[in-house]
């Protein structure tokens, strides 16, 4: 069971992103393109990569974005969008210790803590991953907070 928490918020700038349909084999893929890209242009990785899917389409398509942030701002090659600011606040949080397979639970969990106490969900949930995994390191090792942002109104 998640520990979850309320009132949370995430601030991120100077971000590449990425908004494109992939399969989620394709994900990894686009990743290493990232690092190829920051390592040709000497940008470092300058906190959490976040990331978000919008829609689950046919044949298991996923309509998602990558945010990565950047150490410097950096002329970004057209298939990438530059966020100076990322912000989400109000939001319900929890912390995923281990494989990344299982997230679903969690996030199934935030779900359902969302509907039992009545808020009404306005973003999808972005995924922040605190513990990058390092050659020969375990998937078991991974870090993942999860935001999923409510409505602060009352209705």
């Amino acid at each position: 069971m998640a520990d979850i928490e309320t009132n949370k918020s995430i601030t991120l700038e100077n971000l590449l992103s990425l908004r494109k349909k992939m399969l989620s084999t394709e994900i990894n893929e686009e990743m290493i393109k990232i690092s190829k890209l920051f390592a040709a242009n000497g940008i470092k990785k300058a906190g959490p990569i976040v990331t978000t899917t919008f829609a689950v389409l046919e044949n298991n398509v996923l309509d998602m974005e990558i945010l990565v942030p950047m150490d410097k701002i950096f002329e970004l090659p057209n298939e990438y969008k530059f966020k100076p600011k990322f912000k989400l606040t109000n939001a319900i949080y929890a912390r995923h210790c281990g494989n990344p397979a299982f997230l679903q639970e969690v996030c199934n969990e935030m779900v359902e803590f969302i509907s039992r106490n009545g808020l009404q969900q306005i973003t999808p949930g972005y995924n922040v991953t605190v513990k990058d995994l390092l050659p020969g390191m375990s998937v078991d090792d991974c870090i993942i907070d999860v935001y999923i942002g409510v409505s602060d109104n009352i209705l």
